[in-house]
C-alpha cells in the first residue's frame, strides 16, 4: 500500500524487505509492488535487501501462510537482525514498521526489537514524508492494498465480491421470475455459450427454440455469469429498448449481421438469485 513511499530515493535506507512479505504479495497476485521492492533493494544508495527469512533455518517460522503466521515470521527475521547486528555494532536498531493498529501487542511479545506504526515513525523520524504518507492513505481507504488484514483466500473473496457487484446486472427474485414466466415478459431456455463469437470477438451466448427464432446474447455483462447448460431466463427487448453496454448483436447498418437480423433477437438475462451464482436462473 505505501511501497511509493519508500521509494523515496535517499529518504529511507538500510531497509530489509522479507521474504515473507514477497510471498504475501506473490498470493495476492501484487506483480508490481514485488518488482518496486526487489528495485529498491537493487538501488545501491539504498543499502537494502531482500531478505530469505523463509528458507533460513534459524528464521524460518512454521506453519502455513496467513496474516498471524506471516506477522509472526516477520517478528522472528526481525530479532535474529538484531542479534546478528549486535554482535556488530551495539549502537544499531532494529525497527520493525507495521501498518497494523495492534502494533502495541507485538511490541508486547518481546523488547529486543522495536515495533512502529509506519505513520508514527514518518512522523517522528522523517516529516519530510509525512504529506506523502497521508496523501497515499487517504487515496487508498477504501482500495485492498494493505495485505495485512485479510488472508489471501478473503482477498480473492473480496476482489471476486467487488468483481461481480461493479459488473453485472443484480438477480431478480424467484417470484419475479415465476410472474415473468406467466405473463410470458421472461423467456426459459437452455443456454450455449460461444467463445468470441460475432464479427467483433464479442462473446455470445445461444438459446436455441423450435418454435421461435433462436436469442442471442452477446456480451459478458448480457451474459452474466451463465455457463454452457445452465438454464436461464431471460427478458426481450424491444426494438425501442436500450440494450446495455456490451450486449445485444451487432450494430445495424454496419454490414455485419445482416443476414441473421431476423432472427437474433437482443436480451437482458436475468439470474435467479444467490442460490444459482453461476447464472443458471433456475434449476430443471
Amino acid at each position: 500500500r505505501f511501497i511509493s513511499l519508500f521509494e523515496q530515493a535517499g529518504e529511507l535506507t538500510n531497509l530489509v524487505f522479507c521474504q515473507t512479505v514477497l510471498d504475501a504479495l506473490d498470493r495476492r497476485g501484487r506483480t508490481r509492488t514485488m518488482r518496486n521492492v526487489r528495485r529498491i533493494a537493487a538501488d545501491p544508495r539504498r543499502c537494502a535487501v531482500v531478505f530469505a527469512n523463509e528458507v533460513f533455518a534459524e528464521t524460518r517460522e512454521p506453519g502455513a501462510g496467513g496474516a498471524a503466521r506471516d506477522m509472526r515470521a516477520v517478528l522472528r527475521a526481525a530479532r535474529w537482525y538484531q542479534h546478528h547486528v549486535d554482535a556488530q555494532r551495539r549502537d544499531l536498531q532494529v525497527v520493525l514498521l507495521t501498518t497494523r493498529k495492534d502494533y502495541e501487542a507485538l511490541q508486547a511479545t518481546g523488547p529486543d526489537v522495536q515495533v512502529w506504526q509506519l505513520e508514527d515513525y514518518v512522523d517522528a523520524w522523517h516529516p519530510e514524508l509525512v504529506e506523502h504518507y497521508h496523501s497515499v492513505e487517504q487515496a487508498t481507504v477504501d482500495g485492498d492494498m494493505d495485505i495485512t488484514t485479510l488472508t489471501a483466500a478473503e482477498h480473492a473473496q473480496a476482489r471476486l465480491q467487488a468483481c461481480t457487484q461493479n459488473s453485472y446486472t443484480a438477480h431478480y427474485s424467484a417470484s419475479d421470475i415465476a410472474e415473468g414466466l406467466r405473463s410470458g415478459t421472461l423467456v426459459r431456455g437452455k443456454i450455449r455459450l460461444r467463445a468470441g463469437g460475432g464479427a467483433r470477438g464479442v462473446a455470445q451466448g445461444i438459446i436455441e427454440r423450435t418454435d421461435a427464432p433462436d436469442i442471442v446474447i452477446g456480451g459478458r455483462a448480457a451474459l452474466n455469469r451463465a455457463c454452457t447448460g445452465d438454464v436461464v431466463v431471460v427478458k426481450l427487448l424491444g426494438a425501442g429498448d436500450k440494450v446495455q453496454a456490451g450486449a445485444g448483436v451487432d450494430d445495424a447498418g454496419d454490414g455485419s449481421g445482416d443476414e441473421d437480423a431476423e432472427e437474433t433477437l437482443a436480451v437482458e438475462q436475468i439470474d435467479a438469485g444467490d442460490e444459482t451464482p453461476m447464472g443458471a436462473a433456475e434449476q430443471p
